[in-house]
C-alpha cells in the first residue's frame, strides 16, 4: 500500500488573497451549500499530510513531519503543523490501522482540543463526530467532520515497534484547506454553536438522502422531458435546447434493459453558450457509472438507482444557452424509456464555472507509467472521478499505484495508493480483513455518498483476473487550480498490460469578459445595454445584470463603463478588439443613460406619492 504526502498547492503568485466572506467559516459549507459547488475556489489552498515514503520508495508507512525519516521504534510523532486560518476537511486511515487505536492529539490555536485515538474517532464514537460524516466502508475509515483553526493546528500521534502488522505500519491522511488572512473561522472547540449545528444538520441531511437532489426542491424550476423514443443509428436526440442564462439542476435518463453495447454506444453531449465543442462528451455508461456488472448505487452527485433511472445532480451553470444531446455512435437504434432535464433561469454568479467531464480509456503496456485522467488548462477546480482498472492474472499489485495531481505546472500532489484514493483500504478489505463497524469482508462492491467500489473481481471471488471499478467525489476537498491541472494514476508493477478507463469531473471558470460584456459573448453591444437597462437600479446585482464595477448595484457608473467599451471585444479572450464607438453610438448611450435616469426618478416619485 503506497502512502504519500499531498503537497500544498499555491494559488498563482504564491500569495493567499483575503477571503471577502463576511461571516465565519464553519467548515461544513461545501457539503451543506450545494449551489455553491460551481463557484471559483482559487482563493484557497489545499493540501494533505500523509505517511508517504520521503525517499520515493514504497515504504509508505511510519513517516511523519517529526521525527524525520521512517520510524521503526516506539516514539511520539508530529503528523503535521499548519498555520491558519484553515480547516481539516478529511481524515482517513485503513480500517485495520484505525482499529489499532493510534493516538490522535490535535492542538488548535495553542490549546489541546482533541485527545483521543483513531479507533474511537474513525469508528464514530468521539463527541458529535459520527455518521453520515464518519463512515466505514470497503476497508477504509474516513471522517469529513471539519476541524477548523484560526491561527494554527498541530496533529500528533505515535509510532509502534511491535504488535500486529497494522500496528507496526501506521498509514494516515489528513486533507486540509487554508484561507486568506482576512477569513474568520469558527475554531473547533468540541461543541457546536448554533451556526455550526445548522450547517452540520444540513450537510448530514444531504449525505443521508442520496438519490434526492442535494439542492432541494425549486418551485421555479423548468422541466424538459422526453418519453419513450429511440436514437437512430448515427443520429442525435436533443433533450434540451435553452436560450439565455440559467443552471441545470438535474439530468435523469432511464434505459431499462439496455446492455453494455447500448450504454457504451450512446454518448451524452452538453454544450454551453453556443460553443461548437461540447464540455461533456462521454458514453452514458461511463458518465453515470452504469452497466459492466457495476452495482446499482446512489451517491451524492450522481447514481444509477434513482426514481428516474440514472441521475446527475452536478450543478451546470450557463450564461447564453445550453444544449443537452444523446448521440448514437452505433449502427443500430438505441431506445430510451425517458429523459428529463431540469433547470432554472438566471441566477448565474460571475465566478460560477462550467461543468466539464472528460472520458479516457487506454490499455497500458509493459513499461507504461501512468494513465491520464485529466489534463486541462485554465482556472477552476477538480471534483472527482470514476475509474476502472482491469488486468489478467491474480496479482492485485496495481492497487499500489499512486494517484498524482499536478497543479499550475509546478505544485504536485501525490496520492497514497489506488484504493486509498477512494477511501478504501488494504485492497478494499480483501487483505487484513475487518468486519467491525459495519465493514463487509471481501466485498464485491460497497457504495456511499462520496466514495465507493462499484465492482471488484479477484481470485478470492473465483476469478482469474483482477478488476476494480471505483469512484470518489471531492466536494469538501475540491482541488482548485489557476493555470491548469493534470491528474494521473500510476500503472504500478507494470510488467504486464492493464486496461484503464476514467471519467474526470471538473469546473472551468470563464475568462474575465470585457468591461460591459454582460452576456459573455465576447463583444460589448446593444444586448449588453439591454441587460443593464433591465436591471438599472438593482441592488445585490452581478456582472450579468450590468454591475460592471462590481459594487453590488447597477447604476450610472456601470453605464459609463459600458459606454467606454462599447463595440469592443474581450481582449485576451476573443483575441480581437473592435473600433471604439463612433459619435452616433455615444449619442445612443447618452440618450439611454438619460432615459434610465428619468425612469428611475419617475419610479422614485411614484413611491413617495
Amino acid at each position: 500500500m503506497k502512502m504519500s504526502h499531498l503537497v500544498v498547492v499555491l494559488v498563482a503568485g504564491g500569495a493567499l488573497p483575503a477571503n471577502s466572506t463576511a461571516g465565519q467559516v464553519t467548515g461544513y459549507e461545501p457539503l451543506a451549500n450545494w449551489d455553491e459547488l460551481p463557484r471559483a475556489k482559487t482563493d484557497t489552498v489545499v493540501g494533505m499530510a500523509s505517511s508517504f515514503d520521503r525517499t520515493g520508495g514504497n515504504s509508505d508507512s511510519n513517516n511523519y513531519e517529526f521525527p524525520e525519516g521512517r520510524q521503526s521504534g516506539d516514539v511520539d510523532t508530529v503528523v503535521t503543523t499548519l498555520s491558519g486560518p484553515g480547516v481539516i476537511t478529511r481524515f482517513w486511515m485503513p480500517h485495520a490501522c484505525a482499529d489499532e487505536a493510534f493516538p490522535v492529539k490535535i492542538t488548535i490555536d495553542g490549546a489541546l482540543r482533541i485527545d483521543t485515538d483513531s479507533d474511537t474517532l474513525l469508528g464514530g464514537g468521539f463527541g458529535y463526530m459520527s455518521g453520515p460524516l464518519v463512515q466505514t466502508l470497503i476497508g477504509g475509515q474516513v471522517s469529513y467532520e471539519p476541524i477548523a483553526f484560526q491561527q494554527s493546528i498541530k496533529i500528533e500521534s505515535a509510532n509502534y515497534a511491535s504488535g500486529a502488522w497494522a500496528r507496526r505500519h501506521h498509514y494516515y491522511q489528513y486533507s486540509y484547506r487554508l484561507f486568506g488572512e482576512g477569513q474568520a473561522v469558527v475554531p473547533y472547540s468540541g461543541t457546536l454553536n448554533p451556526a455550526q449545528l445548522s450547517a452540520r444538520a444540513a450537510a448530514a441531511n444531504i449525505l443521508s438522502n442520496c438519490g434526492a437532489n442535494p439542492a432541494g426542491a425549486d418551485p421555479a424550476a423548468i422541466q424538459v422531458s422526453r418519453g419513450a423514443s429511440a436514437v437512430p443509428p448515427g443520429g442525435t436526440m436533443t433533450l434540451a435546447d435553452v436560450a439565455g442564462a440559467g443552471r441545470v439542476r438535474s439530468l435523469n435518463l432511464k434505459m431499462g434493459g439496455a446492455g453494455d453495447a447500448e450504454l457504451d454506444g450512446l454518448r451524452l453531449r452538453i454544450r454551453y453558450d453556443g460553443s461548437g465543442e461540447p464540455a461533456i462528451d462521454v458514453p452514458v455508461s461511463h458518465f453515470f457509472g452504469a452497466g459492466h456488472q457495476r452495482a446499482a448505487y446512489r451517491s451524492l452527485p450522481m447514481g444509477t438507482d434513482g426514481p428516474g433511472g440514472f441521475y446527475c445532480y452536478w450543478p451546470m451553470p450557463f450564461r447564453r444557452g445550453l444544449t443537452v444531446e444523446l448521440h448514437n455512435t452505433t449502427g443500430a437504434a438505441i431506445s430510451i424509456e425517458s429523459a428529463t432535464v431540469e433547470y432554472t433561469t438566471g441566477g448565474v454568479d460571475d465566478e460560477d464555472g462550467y461543468l466539464h467531464a472528460t472520458f479516457n480509456e487506454q490499455t497500458l503496456g509493459a513499461g507504461d507509467g501512468h494513465h491520464r485522467l485529466l489534463s486541462v488548462s485554465g482556472r477552476g477546480h477538480y471534483v472527482g472521478n470514476l475509474l476502472y482498472v482491469f488486468r489478467n492474472g491474480t496479482s492485485r499489485s496495481f492497487l499500489e499505484g499512486d494517484d498524482i495531481i499536478t497543479v499550475d505546472g509546478s505544485q504536485v500532489l501525490y496520492g497514497t495508493g489506488l484504493e486509498d484514493a477512494y477511501n478504501g483500504g488494504y485492497y478494499y478489505n480483501h487483505v487484513l480483513v475487518q468486519d467491525d463497524d459495519g465493514d463487509v469482508p471481501v466485498p464485491e462492491s460497497g457504495t456511499g455518498p462520496l466514495h465507493g467500489l462499484l465492482h471488484m473481481d479477484d481470485a478470492e471471488l473465483g476469478d482469474d483476473f483482477v478488476r476494480t471499478d471505483q469512484y470518489r467525489w471531492l466536494i469538501a476537498d475540491a482541488v482548485p487550480f489557476t493555470q491548469g491541472i493534470e491528474v494521473l494514476q500510476e500503472h504500478y508493477f507494470n510488467g504486464t498490460e492493464a486496461l484503464f478507463g476514467s471519467t474526470a469531473f471538473y469546473y472551468l471558470i470563464p475568462a474575465p469578459p470585457a468591461t460591459g460584456d454582460a452576456n459573455f459573448d465576447g463583444t460589448v453591444g446593444i444586448a449588453d445595454l439591454g441587460a443593464l437597462a433591465d436591471h438599472y437600479g438593482m441592488t445585490e446585482a452581478v456582472w450579468m445584470d450590468g454591475d460592471f464595477n462590481q459594487d453590488g448595484r447597477v447604476g450610472i457608473a456601470d453605464l459609463g463603463a459600458l459606454a467606454d467599451h462599447y463595440g469592443q471585444g474581450a481582449t485576451g479572450q476573443a483575441g480581437r478588439q473592435a473600433d471604439v464607438p463612433e459619435p452616433a453610438g455615444l449619442l445612443v448611450l447618452t440618450l439611454a443613460a438619460a432615459g434610465m435616469v428619468l425612469r428611475r426618478a419617475g419610479r422614485s416619485r411614484r413611491r413617495r406619492a
